[in-house]
């Protein structure tokens, strides 16, 4: 048996192999042999120790930076490529030839360095089953230099008797304890010149040591994450995976979850101490990627307001890019403040508009503190400023009576409207129980709400519903009806909402960036994940504009209106306007007079329009076209009633120019443009240091890749790939040290500007002109207890119980069986329920 070789097991049919092994590895320390040749003999008679040695081998990434004074430098991984393998208790363990160099410690062995001392020792415990902590050690006094240190085994001392401990005041957290056995087992060593020497060495343990390979790895002293994972950990956080996916990820990378060395929670504080990093310095960060912003950005705008303690509670930013935006698309604006999104629990309130591709785009990003008038007011006039003093013309905004207020003071001059969706469940939270057992009242009352085509036809229907059904005195249907004009479409027919009547794109952003962030992050990890979606909706944009410049879309029918359609709309309006243009074989149309004709369903219902008939207005002559929907007045297309119309007459070989809005135009002035300067951006635009090193980074990762797979299928192109990848990391490091003493030495502002632009943050330039934020706090930050919150603030219907509780006795909601006074009593006047009159 080769000892090069050998499992680590003693072989007692060998044992004169074994001990010339041992005695030539002291044969230089003659005072030492008798003492070492001892200890040998010691252990081929202790059979606890023998059987403690013949364990698997197998030895994966070990870390030694789990004590307090660990060095995280020295934490090596150890290859299992070159494997042999038995089998232990059901699990296969393979052990590595090249197992020589995780020998047992003896009494006089040399070692490199303190570190390798360590590293070894923590090798040999590994192997063995136990993990290993750093005890006393001794610093000279002439060089300051540690000269001595005893390892021990993590069971070493004892523990307190927990019972016989005073109860602490303030309760703390139920944390595992090791089980300590007084263990002996111990390695000291000593400094002699640059070399550390064994000086005393204690090999058995008094408790059970771990066997199963898949189990070491929660040892203390081999639990840790590399460097190398610690840097790709940290990149899967920048994209917001948790901890359980980043397992995943690396279950995948080392051929399972078993073989991983840590386990989720190692991830998870790992993640935690990335992000408390950034503790208390929040807000310095912020604003200094807003200077870096406002260097490359000079429109970019931002505000922040602060307590009376300097705390921020009040943010606002928008960029250059939205600022000029908002010129074109400042017709409608929908606001929503009902999202959590970091740890100072302050809502995270986007301005949302509809660019020409119907795709939400950002136009402005605020957080709050307070949502009450007063932050509203700032917001908005925040706003305001930002964008020239141009006040939206169409305002949706969740139910929300602070909102409402400051709307009014800082919005005086646009409609605003309460986005339907909250005001129906609400009225489902208070409603849903009645009008279950009333199918018709439900269905004739959504069919008021959203088909009355006038207030007074929705005021004549609802008297005749509130009578037919016999629910006059019904106090929740009259909350209803009081703030019907803040949601119900008949009052906003003529007014411009492109399709929506809820804050449903607000909400589907904030679904998007969910993705992104969470409820965990701070201010400033937020801001670098919202850049980060912004970039995606641009390219989205991009995508769908290149769509329209290059590709077309097949015609539905042979309606000449079609072909102008795909030239003049962008593709997903004029998706739209087809859909309509379809609907036009779901109607009959029926001259009743003068320039009027009536449009009726052909069966019962038609989707988007419901079951009732339409009045159309056309005059061929002066190309004037009116529906009593008003679908061009709402969303800027015609409705395919007016098509129907058309049709009938014989008309529709064009729509008037006066009907295609600018704002849904395909921007053929653009796109021309474009094309005039295509030649010369290759030649006149320079790319920044940093766009160059992107592309140097993608390209070698792409060239390595390649080496990697060539050199990984064999221990011996692994081995020759790492001798030249350390050579080249080595000369890599010398270049940059000399290159950067170079830099150091030139004074000139060109290289300057250059050197900031080649590392993130290396110079956070514009700082100067912030000098008003210097006393800038970060917010208050208030942990929560108990069960993680949602990450939408949830309103009444979703803060109580999804079971109605109701009265056996009389069937109610408001009351139990146990308190009913229907028992001995006539029922009561229902009590009034003022759940909608706050709005008011």
């Amino acid at each position: 048996m080769d000892p090069k070789c050998s499992t680590g097991a003693l072989d007692l049919n060998q044992p004169a192999i074994e001990g010339d092994r041992v005695i030539e590895d002291v044969s230089l320390f003659h005072d030492l042999q008798i003492e070492v040749t001892g200890s040998i003999q010691r252990t081929l008679s202790n059979p606890d120790v023998t059987k403690s040695s013949e364990h698997s081998k197998h030895v994966s990434g070990s870390n030694t930076g789990a004590s307090a004074d660990t060095n995280p430098e020295t934490a090596e991984t150890l290859s299992t490529d070159d494997s042999g393998g038995d089998e232990d208790e059901g699990e296969v363990q393979s052990t590595p030839c090249s197992q020589t160099e995780v020998e047992t410690p003896f009494k006089g062995k040399i070692y490199d360095s303190w570190e390798d001392a360590k590293m070894q020792y923590n090798r040999y415990a590994k192997k063995i089953g136990f993990s290993i902590k750093c005890s006393t050690s001794k610093v000279l006094k002439i060089d300051d230099q540690r000269d001595k240190q005893l390892f021990v085994c993590n069971k070493s001392g004892k523990n307190e008797d927990i019972n016989k401990l005073e109860a602490p005041p303030v309760r703390q957290r139920n944390r595992s304890i090791t089980k300590k056995t007084e263990c002996k087992a111990r390695l000291r060593i000593k400094r002699r010149g640059t070399k550390w020497y064994v000086t005393y060495f204690i090999e058995e343990h008094n408790h059970s040591l771990v066997k199963k390979f898949s189990l070491k790895k929660y040892l203390r002293s081999h639990k840790g994450i590399t460097k190398e994972e610690k840097d790709f950990v940290q990149l899967l956080h920048k994209v917001n995976l948790s901890a359980g996916r980043v397992m995943r990820i690396m279950g995948e990378v080392y051929g399972g979850l078993a073989n991983v060395p840590y386990d989720s929670k190692d991830v998870s504080n790992f993640m935690a101490k990335i992000d408390e990093e950034h503790t208390h310095k929040d807000m310095s960060l912020l604003l200094a990627h807003f200077a870096r912003i406002k260097k490359e950005d000079p429109d970019f705008y931002f505000n922040i307001h602060t307590d009376h303690a300097d705390k921020v509670d009040r943010i606002f930013w928008v960029d250059g890019p939205a600022i000029a935006a908002y010129k074109n698309y400042s017709d409608c604006l929908i606001f929503d403040s009902t999202y959590m999104t970091n740890m100072y629990n302050m809502p995270f309130a986007p301005f949302v508009g509809i660019n020409r591709y119907c795709q939400t785009i950002q136009l402005g990003c605020g957080f709050l503190k307070n949502d009450n008038i007063e932050s509203f007011v700032w917001l908005f006039q925040e706003f305001l400023e930002a964008m020239g003093g141009l006040q939206p013309d169409n305002f949706i905004t969740d139910q929300d009576a602070a909102m409402r207020s400051a709307v009014l003071v800082s919005f005086p001059n646009c409609c605003h409207r309460n986005c339907r969706w909250y005001i129906m469940q609400n009225a489902q939270a208070v409603l849903g129980n009645f009008l279950s057992k009333h199918e018709e009242l439900r269905t004739e009352l959504n069919e008021i709400i959203d088909y009355s085509m006038s207030v007074e036809e929705l005021e004549t229907r609802w008297a005749q519903m509130i009578t037919k059904h016999n629910v006059v005195d019904n106090t929740h249907l009259y909350d209803l009806y009081h703030i019907r004009a803040t949601f119900v479409p008949a009052y906003f027919k003529e007014r411009f909402f492109p399709f929506l009547q809820t804050t449903a794109r607000s909400e589907g952003f904030n679904a998007v960036l969910k993705s992104y962030i969470d409820p965990h992050n701070n201010l400033h990890h937020f801001f670098l994940q919202y850049m980060k979606l912004q970039e995606k909706i641009d390219v989205a944009e991009d995508a769908v504009e290149f769509k329209d410049e290059d590709k077309t879309l097949r015609a539905w029918g042979d309606f000449p209106v079609e072909e102008q359609a795909l030239q003049v709309y962008t593709r997903p309006i004029y998706l739209r306007f087809r859909a309509e243009l379809r609907k036009v074989t779901s109607y009959n149309v029926h001259h009743v007079g003068h320039e009027t004709y009536d449009v009726s369903p052909i069966k019962n219902y038609v989707y988007g329009y419901g079951s009732r008939s339409y009045k159309v207005e056309a005059n061929l002559e002066a190309e004037n076209y009116n529906c009593e929907c008003y679908k061009f007045s709402r969303d800027g297309l015609l409705c395919c009633h007016i098509f129907r119309v058309m049709m009938q007459l014989g008309n529709i070989d064009r729509i008037p120019e006066k009907y295609i809005l600018k704002r849904w135009r395909i921007p053929e002035e653009i796109i021309v443009e474009e094309k005039l300067e295509l030649p010369k951006v290759p030649v006149d635009r320079k790319m920044s240091n940093k766009e160059r090193q992107q592309l140097r980074y993608g390209t070698m990762c792409n060239d390595f890749t390649k080496v990697a797979k060539i050199a990984s299928t064999s221990d011996k192109g692994k081995a020759l790939a790492d001798k030249y990848m350390q050579a080249l990391e080595k000369e890599l490091l010398d270049m940059k040290a000399s290159e950067s003493a170079k830099r150091k030495k030139r004074k000139n502002a060109t290289t300057a500007q250059d050197d900031a632009q080649d590392g993130e943050g290396a110079n956070d330039g514009g700082l100067d002109s912030f000098s008003q934020f210097d006393h800038v706090q970060d917010p208050v930050y208030v942990p929560k207890q108990g069960r993680p919150a949602e990450k939408r603030k949830q309103s009444g219907l979703h803060l109580k119980s999804s079971k109605v509780v109701k009265c056996s006795v009389c069937g109610s909601i408001q009351h139990t069986a146990a308190t009913c006074k229907d028992k001995i009593t006539p029922v009561p006047e229902p009590k009034e329920f003022d759940f909608f009159r706050e709005m008011v």
